[in-house]
């Protein structure tokens, strides 16, 4: 291997910030090199000085590459673990951004070698347009990036991909991959329904012309989601369904209270804003603590990624753990918490 190498598939939004920022790294030792099916991304991000070299195909980008993250929509996630396997360096770590886990960790469990240690993650970050030129070396600064360790995963492939987020200036936070869709719905997925909901709601009535006109920060703000890329989008609720549909329910439960409240009067209505302008307000200033994976010390990002490579191909890792690094809640108990009461979770 003639130079060490981290490959980035998908050269968007994400996969370009990522570039961006491992290419600020200061005396970095290890060649960024790009692969896109959309050639003019890769490209882009390429002038924008988040790759050093763009290639073609995923057997270019596989080639000599320690780590390789994965930074597509879910299901091109699916193609490109089904298809990179042959290209793949023994001991070589993986990781992905995509926004479900549990369907792209069934994938790696199905279509990767043993050899390969894959670690899923998700950085809860990203803006309202897409693409690299959209693109920033701080995307990922202060920002939560769920990390998803596979049961076979060594722990040193763990330490890199945990040296890889702070490197980039984000947090780690450990969650089973369940856990992980059944609040990314909550949190994320179905928000971009709201807002999708919402301006389709005012777009659609015969007083759009005049609504548009009074439209103002708070619904440019509440309905930003809603230009967000249509194909992620649409392999999110693919890819977590039920999750989604959970969380609708609930969503349609609480717009039922406020209904309720607002027809009994003055002080139902009042009590319902105040008090969760309480609760709210004391999420925002006392936000809950982050966890770090169990059993596992957090690297520093020099040494993490700094001693990636050392001694050839990231010292061809440890043997593949037995041991999962946590064990997965049981799904029951996880059931219980979200409220859920039927077979559909």
């Amino acid at each position: 291997m003639a130079e060490h190498r981290i490959a980035i598939i998908g050269t968007g939004l994400i996969g370009t910030s990522i570039g961006l920022g491992l290419a600020a790294r200061e005396g970095r030792n290890y060649e960024l090199v790009g692969a896109d099916r959309n050639r003019d991304n890769a490209r882009t991000a390429k002038k924008l000085g988040a790759l050093d070299r763009e290639v073609g195909s995923l057997e270019e980008a596989a080639k000599g590459a320690g780590l390789i993250i994965i930074a597509t929509p879910v299901m091109a996630a699916r193609r490109i673990l089904q298809d990179i396997g042959p290209y793949l360096e023994p001991g070589v770590v993986i990781t992905d951004t995509c926004s479900t886990k549990g369907e792209v960790m069934r994938w790696a469990a199905e279509y990767l070698p043993e050899s390969a240690h894959f670690i899923g993650g998700h950085p809860m970050a990203g803006k309202e347009t897409s693409g690299p030129s959209a693109a920033t070396a701080s995307l990922f600064s202060g920002a939560t990036w769920a990390v998803t360790p596979s049961p076979r995963a060594a722990e040193r492939a763990v330490q890199v991909v945990l040296g890889l987020i702070e490197t980039l200036g984000a947090v780690p936070l450990y969650i089973d991959p369940f856990e992980h869709d059944q609040y990314a719905a909550a949190i994320s997925h179905v928000p971009l329904i709201a807002s999708v909901a919402l301006f389709r709601m005012v777009r659609d009535s015969q007083g759009w012309e005049d609504a548009a006109l009074l439209a103002g920060p708070g619904f440019r703000d509440v309905t930003r989601l809603a230009s967000g890329d249509p194909t992620m989008a649409r392999d999110i609720m693919l890819t977590n369904r039920e999750a989604v549909l959970h969380w609708i329910g609930r969503l349609e439960e609480e717009l039922a209270t406020i209904r309720r409240a607002l027809e009994a009067g003055p002080e139902p209505i009042y009590d319902l804003f105040h008090s969760t302008q309480l609760d709210r307000d004391t999420f925002i200033q006392n936000p809950p603590q982050r966890r770090r994976p169990e059993g596992i010390e957090p690297p520093s990002a020099r040494d993490a990624i700094g001693r990636m490579f050392v001694g050839g191909l990231y010292d061809r890792l440890k043997e593949a753990s037995e041991r999962p690094v946590r064990a997965p809640q049981d799904d029951a108990e996880l059931r219980r918490k979200l409220g859920v009461e039927d077979d559909r979770l």
